[in-house]
């Protein structure tokens, strides 16, 4: 018993050293070739997205959420310094579900294209209803407030601006706590169809005036069509206020 395990010591010993006894590493160049490829990590792919975002719409990171985020069409890239160069092949906007391509660049020499989609919302500061406003209301400075929202799901332009808003009317009815949108309110008519008004006609230094009536709603320093009382003529007029309108020669 004592030999043979002294027999099968010895043959360990030299098993690794015997002929064929270790397969032949394959592949040669090829196989190094390979083992220099790696696969750009889905990670970078979704900071570069992230970082077109936000400079295209001009905000900070903290206010561009990207989710369902997803890469096609990766392929291995060669070892070497590498680039991402992002672009939006297609019109759309950069909000909801946004469709990007990027391509990988190493040692800044395209190596192939993948595409990039992902659900973005945008955070921002909006201008809020402070409490219901009913169709027609000129809007007030207390009447509003600025809260910060998710914008991507809004329909039409937010305002950010408070100041944008006061001394508007509410073509609809306002619940309270809505982020005003322009869609939802309008300028204030200053005159109605059918009101009197004064015609002020400027001819180089020489003023003259009319009286008038307006042939529809009006709007301060936008134009209205008004008529001479006197010549029954239509003429296109400058809303000054509720009562004038000049015409400028």
């Amino acid at each position: 018993m004592r030999r043979v395990c002294f027999v099968m010591m010895i043959f360990l010993c030299l098993w690794p050293a015997l002929p064929g006894a270790l397969p032949a590493k394959a592949g040669g160049a090829g196989e190094s070739a390979r083992l220099q490829e790696r696969h750009v990590p889905e990670a970078r792919f979704r900071e570069a997205f992230s970082r077109y975002l936000c400079a295209r719409l001009r905000k900070p990171a903290t206010d561009v959420i990207v989710s369902r985020f997803n890469v096609s069409d990766r392929q291995a890239a060669p070892a070497g310094p590498l680039s991402l160069e992002v672009h939006q092949k297609e019109r759309g906007t950069l909000v909801g579900h946004v469709r990007l391509a990027a391509i990988v660049k190493v040692n800044g020499v395209a190596q192939h294209e993948v595409r990039m989609t992902g659900w973005v919302d945008v955070f921002d500061s909006v201008v809020c209803t402070a409490r219901p406003i009913r169709k027609g209301e000129v809007i007030q400075e207390e009447d509003l407030f600025m809260f910060r929202k998710n914008t991507s799901r809004l329909r039409g332009n937010t305002f950010t601006d408070m100041n944008e808003a006061v001394g508007l009317m509410a073509r609809h009815n306002l619940k309270e706590n809505t982020g005003l949108m322009e869609w939802m309110v309008e300028k204030p008519a200053v005159m109605d169809k059918g009101d009197m008004v004064t015609i002020l006609a400027r001819v180089g230094g020489l003023r003259v005036t009319v009286r008038g009536m307006a042939l529809e709603r009006g709007y301060p320093g936008e134009m209205v069509k008004v008529q001479n009382t006197m010549s029954r003529k239509a003429i296109f007029a400058r809303v000054i206020d509720g009562s004038n309108v000049v015409v400028e020669f």
